[in-house]
């Protein structure tokens, strides 16, 4: 089964630039939490727990969809150019999802053209997956103009349900990493992968 903000709000650099890296709940080799997530609209309730388990994926989250700059620009079609690359290096799918319904998600893949690729788009209406990842934004910038319980600009790499890697894009003045997304595109999730994989 295939499943189906700009909200940077000064200058930034991505956390790692800010030397000791930031601290969540959710950690490398940890397992992904058994939440239910929506898939297609009307949706389809999807534990991602299960849908992850045995199998070799990317779990990117965004700050919104329909945004523009990094994730309608250079996130999203990033991972779909190095579709080649993520097949080559083992990854099966790339799960992206942000706290929409599964109505705008499904949209959303439409006008980013993910049909037949290896990116499938999910919702998370209620923020539980955010949540249960602690990786929603509580800087109180965003808040401030009427954007609540959003997720962090994130990707981390998942084998059989056990986080690889894990990659946070937020600053302290761009807590959605909208100016410095890097650390969580294709090229910098990919070089990860394969890092890890000469490592083993």
């Amino acid at each position: 089964m295939k499943l189906l903000a700009t909200f940077a709000l000064l200058g930034s650099a991505t956390a790692a630039s800010f030397g000791a890296p930031l601290a969540f709940a959710i950690k490398v080799g940890d397992k992904v939490p058994s939440v239910n997530v929506h898939s297609g609209f009307p949706p389809e309730m999807v534990n991602i727990a299960d849908y992850v388990k045995g199998r070799n994926t990317i779990i990117v989250g965004l700050p919104g969809a329909f945004t523009p700059t990094a994730s309608t620009s250079l996130f999203v079609p990033g991972y779909l150019e190095a579709q080649d690359a993520l097949k080559a290096a083992g990854v099966e799918e790339v799960i992206v999802y942000c706290v929409n319904d599964g109505a705008v998600m499904k949209a959303w893949g439409e006008d980013q053209g993910i049909d037949g690729s290896m990116v499938t788009f999910v919702g998370d209406p209620a923020g539980e997956l955010t949540k249960a990842l602690d990786l929603e934004m509580t800087h109180p910038g965003p808040p401030s103009v009427g954007i609540i319980g959003r997720s962090k600009r994130f990707a981390m790499h998942v084998v059989d349900g056990e986080i690889k890697h894990l990659a946070v894009s937020e600053a302290d003045d761009d807590p959605a990493g909208d100016a410095f997304p890097e650390e969580s595109c294709a090229p910098a999730m990919l070089e990860a992968i394969t890092k890890c994989t000469v490592a083993l």
